[in-house]
């Protein structure tokens, strides 16, 4: 089941972490599609871009399958788009 079709907390669940690092997946995956559209960049030529096949940037997209994608995977991608990113630290509330 693809996690669009998910709560975050069942999502969270199934693949046995956080809720926060499930949100923050999800919102980075957003983001890459909103790029990868704006730069008019077809998913195949970003995965060309990436070493890796069309098939696997649609299930990343698409949050299926990507129990194992991990932050570095989704930090990869914004570079190859162009973009840089900033980790900031905050104090839980």
């Amino acid at each position: 089941m693809a996690w669009k079709e998910m709560s975050v907390e069942e999502v969270a669940e199934s693949l046995g972490v956080d809720v926060a690092e499930v949100k923050e997946k999800q919102n980075l995956i957003q983001q890459i599609v909103k790029l990868r559209k704006a730069r008019k960049i077809s998913q195949s030529a970003l995965a060309k871009m990436l070493g890796v096949t069309q098939s696997r940037i649609a299930q990343i997209e698409s949050g299926i399958g990507t129990a194992y994608v991990t932050f570095d995977v989704l930090l990869n991608i914004l570079l190859v788009l162009g973009y840089k990113f900033r980790i900031i630290l905050k104090k839980a509330a």
